[in-house]
């Protein structure tokens, strides 16, 4: 099961456990994920896990932007909506998360071509 893991100096002080849904971030206490930092919106991003239509039993996550002041950053580059990948690092503010998904798709490394 993949989550999205709240860190600290390579510390995990927090988890979120992605289901199929949405998760709200930002720093509004009506959002699933909660952030006290002044530099997170009220509404800043979200997490959307959906059925991959490719791969039954699957489940893939992206995370969108929602016109936040300073922007997501996803890996180092801001964002709009990105899918994302297992250890794929997400900044919020001052935050870092991490998404931690051992059991992602590989497809490119494991596809096995028979002619």
């Amino acid at each position: 099961m993949a989550y999205l893991a709240l860190s600290v100096e390579d510390v995990i002080i927090n988890k979120w456990q992605l289901v199929e849904g949405v998760l709200l971030i930002g720093r509004a206490s009506s959002n699933d994920i909660q952030i006290n930092d002044a530099a997170v919106s009220s509404t800043h991003a979200r997490l959307i896990t959906e059925p991959d239509p490719y791969i039954d039993g699957q489940l893939i996550t992206y995370i969108e932007d929602l016109a936040s002041t300073n922007g997501t950053e996803l890996n180092g580059n801001k964002i709009s909506r990105e899918k994302l990948n297992h250890d794929d690092m997400v900044t919020i503010g001052f935050n870092q998360f991490q998404l931690i998904d051992k059991q992602s798709n590989t497809l490119d490394e494991t596809a096995i071509i028979i002619s």
